[in-house]
């Protein structure tokens, strides 16, 4: 055991180099040292620990990208980051081009493996014959090398009592919480697992043939670890330590272990308001806010400014009150890319930095957020889509930056006109024919640090908030809808509303909600507005199946003549489905499904729109300046800031309404418009791209055995295949079901 315990724990220990936060500083290479050294010493096991952290969290470099080892499919791979299979980010804002395999084109649909570039695997054959491989980008090494430390704790706690009688309880918990999220991580993307949780003792040979564990069965053990982590760790730590694991990050992660368990995509009694997995995630809610309340939390944000300011204006040490679980950075320049924010680097313009291209916000975005009174925007009766900033949300100012915004200094003028040769520019920044491609009226603001200087993007030490307070009073909302409680979810989406200065009028403009389909869709809504941007609205479009509602998307079936033009309409309905009828899940279909009990749109057929604001763009300037640049009424515009009041906005938005009409402005969409597909967000230079389209296929909410599991030389072709993908490699007819033939399926009734 010692032997299988050094050699994984000098595995995490020589990748990792220190944070800004005092506990996880670290000076040793502890990976010479035998157990009875480290842990006969507490500095050195906290130590240690620290490099745990490091090694788990260490590459968790912006909100929406997080680390290797926990898995999260909004981890860059060519093509593929996850995040923009949804309505915030389109394709092309950060990797070019789009992934095949979600453009409505068959490209080794089923195949299993293929569904995306060199992802992260709990079973990953890239090294080794077997899933039980020693690689530090997967799962079970880390689960080992967590079991072990645990193993270590309660054999040397007795020998080596310390000062404070709860030391060793409070590292065994940290280790604990980490061996929790891992195994959620890794159940959420690729369904139930085998499970080794009780330390060194059921360490795997080459030849184990553990079976993959019911979802509920992974549930209840992930939650098992949660609540005691719970138990064993304080609800705050001192100014040198924080960022550690807390008992209230525990149950805050037991409510959404539990709020995941209840949803569509694992529970197929999910339209049960008497389910006891609504109830049970209900119950986890209200712990965890209760226990957020008793230490502190919750405190900080009572306006939109501590609203915006919860992202960025705590110092290292200090308590943020709305942190729930703080992924610490350092800024550290030698290693930016592992222990540094890169948010900041990703959202500034090139207008601020000289470098970046800043990310364009689709126009459902720019449309979705509520109006000032927190009703919902309705194009020709309270809101104005040329006009879209006027009397709007007021995360909606802290969320989006627009023409007129003051950016650290730099004034922010987005719009495209036409120069020679049939080309257009844009005012962002950017240079050349490319510079109005994929562009939008507005770009994302939120999180932004005024703190971090130009030039020093690419190492920010901004903080993290992978959990906020918000999302348990989010979690708590949901369950009671759910469950139909009328008046206790429109309580809690009230809090949220509250908190950012939304007028009180009408409930907080929440109306007369009514029914548990309309208040789903009311908290779905609300998350997508309180937490954009922040890495989670792709989990909730995975989770209540938003691509199709359960019913299935066969890209096939859509169409495409030789312009690229597709009629998804064919194609919903059609395909494999999760909810088919068998074991006790529903029969959905087109016109039956989660989507049309919500009153929603599958997200699966349609694409990011990028409206622009656009100035004579038939006629070509000039030269290719910028033909307003000393246009008068924009030179009257008042820089519009993040803080501003809503009276000196007012008068800022008037003078910014004069000058998109006496210039003679317009709202363009490329695609369709004048200017061309080509400029368009989802679109590109040939006919066949200018309809680039979410083709979300059923059986992508759940990833498979990768294919190289099942060779023959590997021995492994007793691994029960996910339902939906093929066993065998080979790429098959897409259009014949009949080859997905896995038999592992993750949703199951209560």
């Amino acid at each position: 055991m010692k032997k299988i315990y050094t050699i994984i724990l000098g595995m995490c220990l020589f990748l990792g180099v220190s944070c800004d936060d005092q506990f996880l500083q670290d000076k040793r290479d502890y990976s010479v040292f035998a157990p009875g050294d480290i842990f006969s010493d507490p500095n050195q096991a906290n130590a240690v620990f620290g490099k745990i952290y490091s090694d788990l969290l260490g590459k968790y470099n912006s909100p929406l990208c997080g680390s290797d080892v926990l898995m999260r499919q909004d981890q860059g791979n060519a093509g593929g980051q996850l995040y923009m299979f949804t309505e915030e980010l389109a394709f092309g804002v950060t990797v070019a081009g789009k992934n095949a395999n979600y453009s409505g084109v068959y490209a080794k649909a089923v195949k299993a493996g293929n569904h995306l570039t060199n992802p992260t695997y709990w079973n990953d054959p890239r090294s080794g014959t077997n899933y039980n491989n020693i690689n530090r980008n997967t799962l079970f090494p880390h689960v080992y090398m967590i079991n072990s430390y645990i193993a270590e704790i309660d054999r040397y706690k007795s020998v080596y009592p310390q000062e404070d009688p709860l030391f060793w309880d409070k590292l065994k918990g940290q280790a604990i919480f980490a061996r929790a999220w891992l195994y959620f991580d890794a159940i959420r993307l690729n369904g139930g697992i085998p499970w080794y949780s009780s330390g060194m003792d059921d360490l795997p040979a080459l030849d184990d043939k553990s079976p993959r564990m019911p979802i509920e069965a992974c549930i209840e053990r992930i939650c098992a670890d949660f609540t005691e982590a719970a138990v064993l760790l304080p609800a705050k730590w001192d100014s040198e330590n924080q960022g550690r694991f807390t008992s209230v990050g525990a149950l805050a992660m037991l409510s959404r272990v539990r709020l995941y368990a209840a949803s569509p995509v694992f529970n197929a009694s999910w339209d049960n308001t008497g389910s006891r997995r609504w109830q049970a995630a209900l119950e986890a809610g209200l712990a965890a806010e209760q226990a957020a309340i008793a230490a502190g939390y919750g405190t900080g944000v009572n306006d939109i400014n501590t609203w915006d300011q919860a992202f960025y204006n705590y110092g290292v040490g200090s308590f943020n009150p709305e942190a729930i679980i703080i992924i610490p950075k350092n800024g550290n320049t030698i290693y930016a890319s592992s222990y540094s924010n890169s948010w900041e680097e990703k959202i500034r313009p090139q207008v601020v930095d000289g470098v970046g291209a800043g990310i364009p916000v689709p126009k459902e975005m720019i449309d979705r957020f509520p109006m000032k009174d927190g009703s919902r925007p309705v194009a020709g009766v309270n809101y104005n889509a040329e006009k879209f900033y006027r009397d709007r949300d007021p995360r909606f100012y802290r969320t989006f930056a627009f023409s007129g915004c003051d950016w650290l200094g730099k004034r922010l003028w987005l719009y495209a006109y036409k120069v020679s040769g049939n080309q257009y520019r844009y005012t962002d920044g950017t240079s050349g024919d490319g510079g109005a491609q994929k562009k939008s009226k507005a770009l994302v603001w939120k999180m932004s640090n005024p703190n971090v200087a130009v030039g020093a993007e690419a190492y920010s030490g901004t903080d993290i908030l992978e959990y906020r307070y918000a999302e348990i009073l989010l979690n708590i909302a949901e369950c009671y809808a759910a469950q139909g409680k009328t008046g206790e979810c429109i309580s809690y989406l009230a809090k949220i509303r509250q908190r950012v200065g939304i007028e009180s009028a009408n409930n907080y403009g929440l109306g007369n909600l009514s029914g548990k389909y309309a208040l789903i869709e009311a908290v779905l809504y609300e998350r997508s507005v309180e937490l954009a941007y922040e890495g989670k609205r792709s989990w909730d479009t995975r989770r209540w199946l938003l691509y199709d509602g359960g019913a299935g998307f066969d890209p096939g079936l859509a169409g495409a003549n030789g312009d690229g033009l597709y009629n998804p309409d064919n194609a919903w309905g059609q395909g494999w489905k999760i909810y088919d009828g068998k074991d006790g899940r529903p029969l959905y279909t087109k016109d039956n499904n989660i989507l049309t009990k919500l009153g929603l749109r599958p997200i699966s057929g349609t694409k990011h729109v990028g409206e622009v604001w656009g100035y004579q763009l038939a006629i070509a300037q000039a030269t290719e300046a910028d033909p307003l640049a000393s246009n008068s009424d924009r030179a009257a515009v008042p820089a519009i800031t993040r803080n501003m009041t809503d009276d000196a906005r007012n008068v800022a938005f008037d003078k910014l309404d004069a000058f998109y009409t006496n210039a003679g402005l317009v709202t363009e969409n490329p695609v369709g418009g004048i200017m061309g597909f080509k400029y368009g967000m989802d679109s590109g230079t040939a006919n066949n791209d200018r309809d680039y389209l979410f083709s979300w296929r059923g059986w992508y909410y759940v990833y498979p055995i990768h294919y190289d599991m099942y060779n023959p030389t590997n021995g492994n072709d007793w691994i029960e295949q996910t339902a939906g993908w093929m066993i065998a490699n080979a790429n098959g007819n897409a259009t014949d079901v009949s080859i997905q033939d896995g038999t592992y399926f993750y949703c199951s009734p209560e």
